[in-house]
């Protein structure tokens, strides 16, 4: 460590003057002493030094997920935070230049999902970050970091692997070499072009014909109007090809098209074409980059409380949580919440596939085993097994027998083209009950934390969370009203059902019932929302209170505009 701290401090995201970093080095080779021997007793460096500190002593036994966001600044320590994040990730980069924004935390991306494809019997720590690395060097394995094209100007041509296609449309799609080398029986395998040890955990997975002939229909089935599968007779050396395998037998009607122009042109205009992008200069918007995700963009309640919420950044948290998806470790609470869910979700398939109850000691192994998949650091982890253990005892003491084998559970309405106004809705309900009589839907929301008594709440940070938690159910409601499936029903009322019991021990439960007013105003606010989204249109809230009644203020805001 001692070896990287005169460039590591040295860089401007510190903000250091050169005078303080002669003056250490100067003192540190003067006295022979080591760089945070020196540190310790300066107090320009005093807290970094307690950071650097803090860390060293962490990394051994702090998951690698949880190290990195304290090293990138992403989540903030007590006395002293990286300034990496704020470095990197703030407003004004993202506003002035998001082609490197968006270089920076593609970058951030592709180290953190190559990390989670690193094999490794044991939780990964900052020293297996430091052994990943290594490992790469030796081998000399590149780490490549690709991003969405950011000049997505009219009639560009967008080019992509047919990985990176799934989930995208276009009007017409090119696939070109379509040969039998390429994508057919006569593909040269992966592991057999790349070879590694048995015992080296970094090893390429190997494709099958089926495979390709999977990827090969996903990307003919981007195509919305027109399609164009192409090859070439002969290859660089002048060898006959054969097309793909699979498309022997196919119906499609070939047509050889001669070469237009001479040897000499082709070769000129592919230069060009080459040089072009390395010198002309990037000015693409952050609305022209988020192009393809807003294309297919859909807005989940969790979307619109982030966009809405003003004591947690309001639309900017949401362009760096929900469209950015910047990468970070799920919070300790978070996970917690997740686990929770999970087990409800199991007991619950668990009694409509056998028309019995799940025996509680199974049930609290589902738990453990969810939450441990979550890899939280040691004392975190330690303690949410504990707490969800009483609460989920408690809960399923009391609440076990209104389970049913009629009930909905992880209702999703992904695929059920929900649209409201101009608004494409989407989300996943955790319970609902259907009465087929009445043609009346009743929606169950579990809720993880300290249950609340009632819909006024006594603190500023309750008062916010009942304030989302209704405006989620009143979401629910429209996601079913308005959905292919379930339009036909209609959602009367709606209930937060509370996981953790309360002091005295009861499993608490607020109902809700949907006022016409509130929901017209709702239906406005997310149709409001969602313009503003479409358009990358993401207002400053910096002047609002982070309180209720500042979100409801933007609210009143956005309605109003």
């Amino acid at each position: 460590m001692d070896a990287l701290l005169p460039e590591c401090l040295s860089h401007p995201a510190w903000g250091f003057s050169a005078e303080a970093l002669w003056k250490l080095s100067l003192e540190a080779h003067t006295e022979r002493r080591m760089w945070l021997d020196i540190m310790s007793i300066t107090p320009a460096f005093a807290d970094v030094y307690n950071w650097l500190i803090a860390q060293a002593q962490a990394m051994a036994h702090q998951p690698l997920e949880y190290m990195l966001d304290r090293i990138i600044g992403s989540e903030e320590d007590e006395g002293f935070t990286s300034p990496l994040y704020n470095y990197y990730f703030n407003e004004d980069r993202l506003t002035s230049d998001p082609h490197a924004y968006l270089t920076y935390l593609e970058a951030v991306r592709t180290i953190r999902a190559e990390l989670r494809n690193y094999h490794t019997d044991e939780t990964p720590t900052l020293q297996t970050f430091i052994e990943f690395i290594d490992l790469h060097r030796d081998t000399e394995t590149p780490i490549m970091s690709v991003h969405t094209a950011s000049q997505l100007t009219a009639g560009a041509i967008q080019l992509m692997t047919a990985h990176k296609s799934k989930g995208l449309e276009f009007d017409a799609v090119y696939i070109i070499g379509a040969i039998d080398t390429s994508w057919g029986e006569k593909v040269r395998s992966r592991s057999r072009a790349i070879s590694y040890p048995e015992n080296l955990p970094l090893a390429p997975s190997g494709t099958s014909l089926d495979e390709r002939l999977r990827l090969f229909f996903v990307a003919m089935t981007r195509a919305k109007k027109d399609l164009m599968i192409s090859y070439a007779i002969t290859n660089e050396n002048g060898k006959e090809t054969n097309k793909a395998s699979f498309l022997l037998e196919s119906s499609i009607e070939e047509q050889v098209l001669e070469a237009s122009s001479s040897l000499d042109d082709r070769l000129a205009a592919v230069k060009l074409d080459w040089y072009a992008p390395l010198v002309t200069p990037i000015s693409a918007s952050m609305q022209e980059v988020l192009m393809p995700t807003l294309a297919h963009y859909k807005l989940s309640s969790t979307h619109l409380n982030n966009f809405l919420d003003v004591s947690r950044g309001g639309p900017h948290h949401f362009l760096l949580a929900n469209l950015l998806h910047f990468p970070r470790a799920m919070a300790p609470a978070a996970a917690y919440g997740s686990a929770v869910h999970a087990v409800l979700q199991q007991a619950h398939n668990h009694l409509k596939a056998t028309g019995e109850q799940r025996p509680q000691e199974d049930i609290l192994s589902d738990f453990e085993r969810n939450l441990q998949a979550h890899r939280l650091p040691p004392a975190d982890y330690e303690a949410y097994l504990q707490r969800g253990i009483e609460a989920l005892r408690a809960f399923f003491t009391a609440r076990h027998d209104t389970f049913s084998r009629e009930q909905k559970v992880e209702l999703g309405f992904g695929s059920q083209q929900v649209i409201l106004g101009d608004a494409k809705l989407t989300g996943t309900l955790d319970l609902v009950d259907i009465d087929e009589v009445t043609h009346t839907i009743h929606v169950t929301d579990y809720k993880t934390g300290k249950p609340s008594l009632s819909w006024q709440g006594k603190t500023e940070f309750e008062k916010i969370k009942l304030h989302k938690y209704k405006q989620q159910l009143m979401f629910y409601k429209f996601l079913i009203e308005h959905s292919r499936d379930y339009g036909k029903y209609s959602v009367v009322s709606g209930s937060l059902q509370f996981v953790e019991p309360t002091i005295r021990g009861d499993i608490v439960s607020l109902d809700f019932s949907f006022d016409d007013e509130e929901c017209r105003r709702f239906t406005a606010l997310i149709e409001k929302v969602w313009q503003r989204i479409v358009i990358l249109d993401l207002p400053d809230v910096s002047s609002y209170d982070p309180t209720l009644k500042g979100m409801v203020a933007f609210e009143d805001f956005l309605l109003e505009n």
